[in-house]
């Protein structure tokens, strides 16, 4: 195992590489991975990089940090390592999601302008600054603006329309924990977050619907452009 990444999917090429090594050496569950010196060392990446799809991994259950000592293979890893979506797949995937999305969010944002109270909106309008000040320091904001719009769907008091768009969540989870390994994911969109929480509190649906999928056409954009 020599050859170095140089796919765009940087962070899916790291997973493959240490799926790989986990078979390839016959690694079981509590066996230990190599240091992150020795790993970016074999694959020729950064520290930032070679972090985020260690943290990829974390989250699918697949190794465990412990502190000061490394990482571990989880129970279920090995040659039952689940397998992951190619880019192009991760892509198109992503791309028909947002699809569904807007069809989705352009009702779900009637429902919660017309039968959200004024305490939720307050609610929502404290994880909208939050997310907004996020985003004025440049940190990262997914785990913030993953609850922004899931506070907005709750909002809607329909939970047909609530399971419904939950039903995709899976890839909604993977669309904002792991966004094709984008340098600075969705920085267009981001800002029109603000402008919604606006909208909705104006009781303006049209414009809140306008806003919307302004920002999802920037973000189909931006998963668009990725190679």
């Amino acid at each position: 195992m020599t050859d170095r990444i140089h796919r765009t999917s940087l962070q899916s090429e790291i997973i493959r590489y240490i799926q790989n090594y986990i078979e390839e050496h016959g690694l079981k569950a509590g066996d230990k991975l190599p240091s992150q010196e020795e790993m970016i060392r074999m694959m020729g990446v950064s520290r930032t990089a070679l972090r985020e799809a260690m943290k990829t991994l974390e989250a699918r259950n697949m190794i465990e940090a412990c502190n000061g000592k490394g990482f571990y293979v989880i129970e279920g890893t090995g040659a039952l390592f689940p397998p992951l979506l190619d880019f192009t797949q991760e892509k198109e995937t992503l791309l028909e999601t947002l699809e569904v999305r807007k069809i989705l969010e352009k009702e779900i944002l009637r429902m919660v302008i017309h039968r959200a109270t004024d305490e939720e909106l307050r609610e929502l309008g404290e994880i909208s600054a939050t997310l907004m000040d996020k985003c004025r320091k440049g940190e990262r904001q997914t785990d913030v603006d993953q609850k922004f719009h899931y506070t907005i769907y709750r909002l809607s008091h329909n939970q047909v329309m609530y399971q419904l768009i939950l039903s995709i969540s899976s890839v909604m989870d993977r669309f904002w924990q792991f966004p094709l390994n984008m340098a600075d994911p969705f920085a267009e969109s981001m800002p029109l977050h603000g402008q919604l929480y606006e909208a909705i509190c104006e009781k303006d649906v049209k414009k809140a619907q306008t806003i919307n999928e302004q920002l999802l056409d920037a973000i189909y954009r931006d998963i668009q452009n990725q190679r």
